[in-house]
């Protein structure tokens, strides 16, 4: 494609096209609508009916085409300037212009180069790129531009654009830089009450500035909000902070230097309720036994994805050596530091002499070292960690590593697949477990039913149970949308996912509970690349030649991403895809039942009505029911729906007198 230097588009805030040092004049709100569509799917073809529905829906005016023909020439003559970059064809039309001179693709692709900076650890280059990306936003998205389409895209940008704030502030934290911070996420935290992260970083940004009495005045103020809105006291990490702020806790303080791993202390307390790992216990007891009855060291090493209780089961099985026993976790924001994992748990000299430390600290007796969440360790500390575990042949020593299995690593894979050391995997809780933990969160029985909900919903994690335990403690219905605390626990889960892999994510989520890769790529057009990459993170999984999502937790959490009224928009559009691509008409139904009361598209009766002998019984006769009471019906279209709801109702009635219209 020939680059038009001179044009730049912007449509984060109004849709805008700049030529040299001017402004081209693009016409009215729904001429800018056709531009829009075209420089989001820059260099690609898009058909006259494609803009008709992404201007109007379902409901354009008779003269829609002529319309669209009307905008396109008055955009093709407005962009003249800068040469001839609106082209026309059979297929459609097409804006031929470089992606990098669209700011929202510029946009997108700076997210995805902070997320390869905060996969890599580098963190400052991590915070210019969001801080650029950021920088391109005057306003909100597509201000003042009508339209379906136009609707559907400003709802997934200004969740791009919260995204990305977020993490601009999380990471400026970690570096020390939160001059002005406090402002920012005060904004932030009253537009989005529910969000906790928000109000974790809002209040040590205002201990940081030194005003603690504002900081828990920002607790206090949090505390409220979230018990008023969501029914629930704030989670763990909210309470600790508060402690912290009001203990004038000095590591609250950034440093000098960037913080690099939590440094060495010992287990935390010993879980007031531990279920459903008495196997994986066992085993690791053992471990510990011949430690302490033989002085026979080993290792232990813990697979298990995020929350799955590994911090919990440790706890409980190392309790009985807690004052024996040095502990540090790796952490995202510090894994490009050489050696910080290794130095913050034996000190800065024990890289040179692995084998003296190990002596001096076993002098008095057998010691247990655990490093968690050795997924995000430094290259260094890994090579280390592998040459502790052949020194516990040698001391009375109990090395335990922990790890989840996203985001892969081939560093720790190799090292996990060569260790001589006791493997134990957290699978995810059985029924039993289920019952057995929600005996111990819950005051009364919640009954057989809602335990296989649960199980079911969750797919046995048990993270993810305590907070679908504590909303049902708390009264919330569960079958609308997961709730705030359940949406963050996914989110926090999956916040490593690249931009087009979550994207792909929102749509697939509401492909029903099972799809091909075929139906998927017909609704999204994404690479197989964000495919992978969600199969590789245990998001989604193989069932036959169809995917699913593994937990339906968090295909709820990601269709929720989509707002109610366009999510009824987008099945209706889903179903028609899926009926040029030839599927089965049950897979049409069950879109179209997922798009709520108002079937406002057009081709829908007369598909109904051609493939009703095709339906299942039950989709067939609600969807009849449902489309015979909507209001934007032809007569003739009424009594032929009514005609065979009776026919599947009544089989041999006669066919009952069709109701009128309205």
């Amino acid at each position: 494609m020939d680059e038009v230097p001179s044009l730049t588009v912007r449509l984060l805030g109004g849709a805008t096209a700049l030529h040299g040092d001017g402004e081209l004049k693009l016409g009215p709100a729904q001429r800018q609508a056709v531009f829009a569509v075209l420089a989001l799917h820059t260099g690609q073809f898009v058909s006259r009916k494609e803009l008709i529905d992404a201007v109007w829906g379902e409901r354009p005016p008779d003269t829609a085409t002529g319309i669209v023909y009307n905008y396109v020439s008055a955009l093709r003559r407005a962009l003249e300037p800068a040469g001839r970059p609106l082209v026309a064809s059979r297929a459609g039309y097409r804006l031929d212009l470089p992606k990098p001179q669209v700011d929202v693709h510029v946009f997108e692709a700076g997210l995805d180069q902070a997320r390869t900076h905060r996969l890599a650890g580098a963190h400052h280059r991590e915070l210019e790129s969001l801080r650029a990306a950021l920088g391109l936003w005057r306003g909100p998205a597509l201000d003042g531009i009508p339209g379906p389409f136009a609707e559907t895209q400003r709802a997934r940008l200004d969740e791009l654009r919260l995204y990305a704030l977020e993490r601009r502030a999380e990471v400026a934290l970690h570096l020390g830089v939160h001059d002005g911070l406090a402002g920012e996420l005060a904004e932030l935290v009253e537009r989005h009450p529910l969000r906790e992260g928000l109000h974790r970083m809002l209040i040590t940004a205002l201990f940081r500035d030194g005003r603690q009495a504002d900081a828990l005045a920002a607790f206090d103020h949090a505390r409220e909000t979230i018990v008023e809105q969501s029914g629930l006291e704030p989670g763990p990490e909210l309470l600790e902070l508060r402690r912290r702020v009001l203990d004038g806790d000095p590591s609250l303080h950034h440093r000098d230097q960037p913080e690099r791993h939590r440094p060495a202390r010992s287990l935390p307390e010993r879980p007031s309720a531990f279920v459903g790992r008495e196997v994986e216990l066992s085993r690791v007891r053992h471990c510990l036994s011949a430690l302490l009855d033989e002085g026979r060291g080993g290792t232990v090493w813990l697979d298990g994805e995020a929350g799955s209780g590994k911090s919990a089961l440790l706890a409980e099985a190392l309790a009985p050596v807690r004052g024996r026993t040095r502990r540090v976790e790796a952490d995202e924001l510090t894994s490009a530091v050489p050696l910080s994992l290794i130095s913050d748990c034996l000190g800065c000299d024990a890289h040179d002499d692995l084998a003296r430390t190990v002596a001096e600290l076993c002098e008095d007796g057998p010691r247990v070292l655990v490093f968690e969440d050795l997924h995000w360790a430094d290259e260094e500390s890994l090579l280390d960690w592998q040459r502790l575990h052949r020194l516990t042949g040698r001391f009375p020593l109990l090395l335990v590593g922990s790890a989840r299995p996203f985001p892969r690593r081939r560093t720790l894979d190799d090292l996990r697949s060569g260790l001589d050391a006791e493997i134990v995997s957290l699978p995810p809780f059985d029924g039993p477990a289920v019952a057995a933990l929600a005996e111990e969160f819950l005051a009364r029985d919640p009954g057989e039913e809602f335990l296989g909900f649960a199980a079911e919903y969750t797919a046995g994690n048990a993270g993810y149970l305590r907070e679908l335990f504590a909303e049902f403690a708390a009264g919330r219905d569960l079958t609308t949308a997961p709730h705030s605390r359940l949406a963050t626990a996914v989110e926090t889960r999956l916040a490593t996912l690249s931009v087009p892999c979550a994207r792909t994510l929102n749509s697939a989520a509401l492909l029903g509970s099972a799809f091909t890769i075929a139906e998927l790529a017909g609704v999204t057009g994404r690479e197989p690349e964000a495919v992978e990459e969600a199969l590789a993170a245990r998001v989604l999984e193989t069932d036959g030649e169809r995917l699913r999502f593994r937990i339906p937790l968090e295909r709820s959490v990601f269709a929720a991403n989509t707002p109610p009224a366009i999510r009824s928009v987008l099945h209706q559009e889903i179903a028609e895809t899926l009926v040029k691509s030839g599927a089965p008409a049950d897979r049409v139904a069950e879109q179209l039942l997922q798009a709520g009361d108002e079937l406002t598209a057009r081709w829908i009766p007369r598909w109904l009505l051609d493939n009703v002998g095709a339906l299942s019984a039950g989709p067939a006769v609600e969807l009849l029911h449902l489309l015979s009471r909507q209001r934007n019906l032809t007569e003739e279209q009424h009594e032929s729906l009514a005609a065979e709801l009776a026919a599947l109702l009544l089989p041999g009635a006669a066919t009952p007198p069709a109701p009128r219209p309205g």
